[in-house]
């Protein structure tokens, strides 16, 4: 499993990879710092992470994992001795640590904004936040990554970007309907750094301040986690694929 995840990462080097891992923590920081600056930067970025660039993110992660092969209709994978169900677990795990490095990455740049202009939160507070949101965010490797083996990439980053944004209107996830997959992570951040779902800072009143929501939506994402890869697991088959 080890090597089919080094593997994964050498591909990686010419798709997604480094580059995509980097970009997209950094252009969160970017809009922070240049567009909120002050202490605000802070909570912006991770505003901006979760409500625009994490999606775009983990879409662009999920088709990169598998569009290459895609493209030569899974012919490569065919040939190898090794059981489809591993190759796509080791995808997933590689997915996994591709999205926990970019929300460190976010966690590393947003620390460091907070430190030229003023810490918004303590440095436990940004910690909680990457680990959430990785944590809440892994269900959709393994769905992203089915759904590009269904449908085309274009398809597939539209629906993604576009289901989380909607769900992670103030709307959705600042109410009732934030037990909703998609909103889950918005509604989370709220009490951990915050922040209303829309980007405006909490009211000292907000009924968004209360952490019981936390353990339950964590619940739910893991759930959903291994509900989605044990599912996709067993329904991958290359060597009988005709998609």
């Amino acid at each position: 499993m080890v090597k089919l995840i080094q593997a994964e990462y050498i591909k990686g080097r010419r798709g997604f990879g480094r580059r995509g891992m980097i970009f997209f923590p950094m252009i969160a920081t970017f809009f922070a710092v240049f567009l909120m600056s002050g202490k605000l930067s802070q909570i912006a970025a991770y505003n901006w992470w979760y409500i625009l660039l994490l999606p775009a993110a983990v879409s662009f992660l999920a088709i990169s994992l598998i569009n290459n092969e895609k493209r030569l209709e899974f012919i490569n994978l065919k040939t190898l001795p090794i059981p489809s169900q591993k190759i796509w677990l080791s995808k997933i795990l590689t997915g996994c640590t591709y999205l926990f490095l970019m929300n460190a990455l976010l966690f590393g740049f947003s620390t460091i904004s907070g430190m030229l202009f003023g810490s918004s939160y303590p440095i436990w507070r940004g910690l909680l936040a990457g680990g959430v949101l990785t944590i809440t965010w892994a269900w959709q490797v393994p769905m992203g990554m089915w759904l590009v083996t269904k449908f085309n990439s274009s398809i597939t980053f539209l629906s993604l970007f576009a289901i989380n944004t909607i769900c992670s209107l103030q709307s959705i996830a600042g109410e009732k309907l934030w037990v909703i997959p998609f909103a889950i992570p918005s509604r989370l951040m709220a009490p951990i750094i915050g922040v209303n779902p829309n980007g405006i800072p909490l009211a000292t009143d907000s009924p968004l301040w209360d952490t019981r929501v936390i353990l339950p939506g964590i619940a739910i994402t893991v759930c959903l986690f291994f509900l989605m890869t044990g599912i996709t697991t067993k329904l991958v088959d290359w060597s009988n694929k005709n998609d």
